[in-house]
C-alpha cells in the first residue's frame, strides 16, 4: 500500500510528465489514451489531485462526480474554459492552469498567421503542390502586404503586449481593446487603446487574444464583421467560440473579409469545418501554437510546480478559481 498522495488523469499522460509526478506520487490513469465512460469515477477514487489538459471536458456534471477526495484540478494550458469554474468552486476544489510559459510561441504564431493569411501563402502553397514555380501573376491573384498596416489587438495582455512587440518590426501600427487599459501600455509598445468597436472600423489586421467567457462568446459575429474594413484580416489563437465561426464563413466566401488565419476552431475537439478548412483564403493551424519543446517543457514544469505546492503548502501557484 503506497503512501504517496494519489493524482488522477482522465488521459494518460505525456510520457517525461508521467515520470516525474510517479517519482513523487501514484499516479491513475486509464489504460487507453482516455477514459471510457465511467472508468474515470472508478480509478479515481482517493484521488487528491487531477491532472487536466484543454481537451477534457469538465462540465458541472463532471466536477459533481469527482470524489470528495478531490481538493486540486491542475490544468495544464492558459485557458481554463473547459473547466466548469462555479461547480469546482461550490465542491471547495481549486483549479490551477500553466500561464506565461507559452507566450513567446503563442505570439511566434500569430505572426506566422498574420503573414500566411495576409500573403495568401495557402493559395501559394496549393498551386507549388501541383508543381508549378510562377503562379499568382494576376492582379486578382495579389496578397496584401504587412508591414505599415493597422494591428488591432483585442486583449492586451501577455500575449497581446509579445504580439505588439513583434509588430513593431513590421512598422505595424498598434491599436489594442482592453479591460485596463493605461498610458504605460501605450507607451511601452507604441499603441493606442481605442474601443472595440472603433478597433473593428480601423484595423487592417484583428487578433483576437481574448479568454473565451460569456462576454467573449462569439465577440466577432456577423455584426462585427460588417463593421471591419473591406477585406480586413482576421487571427484567432485564442478560443474558437470567440468567433462565430458560420459567419466567419461566409464573410469569406462573399469577400467581406479578405482572409482569415487560425489554430482554434468552434467545433473543437470535433473535427474542423469542412466550409472553413477548404477555403483558399483560410490559412488553419491544428491548435499547435503552443506546441514546441520549449513551451511543452516549460508547461509540464509548471503543472508540476502547481501540484507540489499544493501538497506542500495547501494552495497552487497558479490558483485561478
Amino acid at each position: 500500500m503506497t503512501d504517496k498522495r494519489i493524482i488522477a488523469s482522465p488521459r494518460q499522460l505525456p510520457g517525461a510528465l508521467a515520470g516525474m509526478l510517479r517519482a513523487k506520487y501514484e499516479v491513475r490513469e486509464p489504460e487507453g489514451a482516455v477514459a471510457a465512460p465511467g472508468e474515470f469515477a472508478t480509478y479515481s477514487q482517493g484521488a487528491e489531485a487531477v491532472f487536466a489538459t484543454a481537451f477534457d471536458e469538465m462540465d458541472a456534471g463532471f466536477v459533481e462526480a469527482l470524489p470528495n477526495t478531490v481538493k486540486l484540478i491542475a490544468s495544464i494550458g492558459v485557458g481554463v474554459d473547459h473547466i466548469d469554474l462555479d461547480a469546482a468552486k461550490a465542491r471547495g476544489i481549486a483549479v490551477s492552469n500553466t500561464p506565461e510559459v507559452t507566450t513567446a510561441c503563442l505570439a511566434d504564431t500569430t505572426m506566422g498567421l498574420i503573414i500566411a493569411a495576409c500573403r495568401r501563402f495557402r493559395e501559394g502553397l496549393d498551386i507549388a503542390k501541383t508543381g508549378e514555380g510562377r503562379g499568382m501573376l494576376t492582379p486578382e491573384s495579389w496578397s496584401q502586404r504587412v508591414t505599415g498596416r493597422t494591428l488591432g489587438i483585442v486583449g492586451m495582455g501577455n500575449v497581446g503586449k509579445e504580439v505588439a512587440r513583434r509588430a513593431a518590426g513590421f512598422d505595424l501600427n498598434i491599436i489594442y481593446t482592453t479591460p485596463r487599459p493605461s498610458a504605460e501600455i501605450d507607451k511601452a509598445y507604441n499603441a493606442r487603446a481605442v474601443s472595440f468597436d472603433e478597433l473593428l472600423k480601423q484595423a487592417d489586421i484583428i487578433s483576437l487574444h481574448c479568454p473565451l467567457k460569456e462576454e467573449t462568446h462569439h465577440l466577432i459575429d456577423k455584426a462585427a464583421i460588417e463593421k471591419m474594413k473591406p477585406a480586413a484580416v482576421i487571427i484567432n489563437i485564442s478560443r474558437g467560440p470567440v468567433i462565430d465561426e458560420l459567419a466567419l464563413i461566409e464573410a469569406l466566401k462573399s469577400g467581406r473579409l479578405f482572409a482569415a488565419g487560425l489554430d482554434v476552431f468552434e467545433t473543437e475537439p470535433d473535427p474542423i469545418r469542412e466550409d472553413l478548412y477548404s477555403l483558399p483564403n483560410v490559412f488553419c493551424l491544428p491548435h499547435i501554437a503552443s506546441a514546441t519543446w520549449e513551451s511543452r517543457a516549460a508547461m509540464a514544469m509548471r503543472v508540476l510546480a502547481n501540484i507540489d505546492a499544493f501538497f506542500e503548502a495547501g494552495a497552487p501557484k497558479d490558483r485561478v478559481a
